[in-house]
């Protein structure tokens, strides 16, 4: 063969593969831009509703906290859980499998265009005349951004992919436990179904089961359902979830769980903690009114949660069983530990102000598992967390010497801070409306209006409180004294409607049902007047023994933790 023909034979050999490559390289590109859009509008469409929580779900999780022994609902609730499921996996597979393929078609477009280059500079086409230099600087804009544009689709696309199944594997869809069928953490609608920790859901002191009973006399049994002893003491409040209440007691020997059944009032099971790895050998020294278990407990409805004034921390499950122990290290506290826990989705919040400084941790609900430990510049504090939806967001509110600070629960960054504070540092927050309210003895009560940058909208002198959390609503903040007075003040001006003396002195704080708000003193005493601008006190109530905690209200009955028994309430 001539030298001629060897060479046109090649020129044809090199422009069918080119031809073939340049098909190839459209048919790649087409599949991976259809398959970017697909994965695209997928993404978007999943991210418009919220895997995390079902309506649906959750109304009949409320209903069969009301009915527990209707087999249908249940059936029904399993039904839902298991399309779910199966919506999950689907998911799952379909932005790992197009994660995948969308992979592919990129690495054999690219490969497909670099061969197409190496081929392109020996193809000379001599038969065309050259064409001008603004035509050329045209077309190459023009492939310049197709190619880029191209290139962003993907990109952003597999980019989507790749988060997308970091999130469905971090939230997950937990199997049907018994009758329960949810997400690995309760939705809000469930959480207010329950009293979950310290002053119930959210921990503002708000109940929404309102069908309690406003009369009762523990010397003569009025309305007393039913009376227990708690063998070991603690100063923590009952928390119910279900037909189940849990509380702790401990001293210088043992740390106990216990957990009570609603409607008999037995003892379902109690669990020892003691021996826990890196617990201190020696208890710390404690004041009588704090003790070694002044945490109340909380409960994301599968497993509850303890801790106390040695640094020990505890997850059991509903059966009493360890899941989980720790020690967090003894805090260096004068009177003892004594701030409460709360859970934010799969993750337990842990306040652990102390006299070397301030922290919040949260740990993995499921394995103890440190999630963050956030540094705040703050002095030692007793007061527990809230944690409220403020409109745009989901904040975690705590009050402390000198700021009142807010965290984001899933990260712990600081998202604010309001300089107001001083002292020993005990009363939680209140939340109303758009605003924030914190008191301390020989400091101040205070208004907090939230906004773009939180400032003190007023404040308060007089009458404060020591330990007792405040109440808002709306429209009125009731705040109650350890020395025996209760103030009412409109919650957006701070001016004073009322101030009210009682016999005794107040550590439990004011809790809003319905209308009315419960409030009992140091001697058991539970006040119950109407929440409103004048005092209209609507009974007085004794207990029979002394009682500092707070108490739970669910499904038409009040529990009550006093000095040495467990009181259930009712019509």
């Amino acid at each position: 063969m001539s030298p001629e023909n060897r060479d046109n034979t090649t020129k044809s050999s090199s422009r069918m593969g080119y031809n073939i490559t340049k098909r190839v390289a459209w048919i790649a590109g087409i599949f991976a831009g259809i398959l970017s859009i697909l994965m695209i509008a997928n993404y978007i469409q999943i991210k418009s509703v919220d895997p995390l929580n079902s309506k649906a779900i959750s109304q009949l999780m409320t209903r069969l906290q009301e009915n527990p022994e209707d087999t249908a609902l249940k059936e029904q609730i399993r039904a839902l859980d298991l399309l779910a499921r199966k919506a999950y996996f689907t998911h799952q597979w379909q932005i790992r499998t197009g994660s995948y393929l969308l992979f592919a078609f990129i690495l054999v477009l690219l490969l497909a265009l670099k061969y197409m280059s190496s081929l392109q500079s020996r193809l000379p086409d001599l038969s065309k005349s050259a064409e001008p230099d603004d035509t050329w600087k045209s077309k190459l804009l023009s492939r310049r951004y197709i190619l880029y544009g191209g290139l962003g689709l993907f990109v952003l696309a597999f980019i989507l992919g790749i988060l997308f199944q970091t999130e469905l594997k971090n939230v997950g869809i937990v199997k049907a436990e018994g009758s329960r069928a949810a997400t690995d953490f309760p939705g809000v609608d469930e959480i207010r179904n329950n009293w979950p920790g310290f002053r119930g859901p959210e921990g503002i002191g708000i109940a929404f089961h309102t069908d309690v009973s406003t009369e009762w006399d523990g010397s003569s049994g009025k309305n007393i359902i039913w009376k227990i002893p708690i063998p070991t003491s603690g100063f923590n409040s009952p928390i119910v979830w279900g037909n189940r209440i849990f509380l702790s007691g401990a001293d210088r020997n043992t740390q106990v769980v216990y957990c009570v059944d609603t409607e008999s009032g037995e003892i379902l099971w109690q669990t020892e903690l003691n021996n826990i790895p890196g617990s201190p050998d020696q208890r710390p020294q404690v004041t009588e009114d704090t003790g070694y278990a002044a945490p109340t407990m909380t409960t994301d409805g599968q497993r509850v949660f303890a801790l106390f004034a040695t640094g020990d921390i505890a997850c059991l499950d509903f059966e009493g069983k360890r899941i989980w122990t720790k020690n967090l290290g003894m805090p260096d506290n004068h009177y003892g530990h004594a701030s409460s826990l709360i859970t934010y989705r799969d993750l337990l919040l842990v306040p652990f102000d102390q006299n070397t400084g301030g922290r919040l941790l949260a740990l993995r609900t499921r394995s103890g598992d440190l999630a963050y430990d956030q540094p705040r510049d703050v002095e030692i504090s007793w007061a527990s967390p809230i944690l409220v939806n403020t409109g745009s967001r989901t904040e975690l509110i705590l009050n402390s010497n000198p700021f009142v600070m807010s965290h984001d629960p899933q990260t712990g960054q600081e998202l604010w801070r309001v300089r107001c504070m001083q002292g020993e540092i005990a009363p939680s927050p209140a939340y109303s409306d758009g605003m924030v309210y914190v008191v301390n003895d020989y400091a101040r009560l205070v208004g907090i209006q939230l906004g773009e940058i939180p400032e003190v909208a007023w404040e308060y002198i007089d009458d404060l409180s020591e330990v007792a959390s405040p109440l808002a609503t709306k429209d009125i903040v009731i705040m109650a004294a350890s020395y025996g007075t209760v103030t009412c003040f409109d919650s957006k001006t701070g001016e004073r409607f009322w101030i009210q003396e009682f016999d005794d002195g107040f550590y439990s704080s004011p809790i809003l049902v319905g209308d009315n708000v419960y409030l009992m003193d140091m001697s058991g005493v539970m006040y119950v007047f109407k929440a409103d601008k004048d005092f209209r006190l609507i009974s007085r109530n004794e207990l029979g023994e002394n009682a500092m905690t707070i108490p739970a209200f669910m499904h038409g009955r009040i529990f009550i933790r006093g000095e040495k028994h467990l009181f259930c309430i009712g019509d």
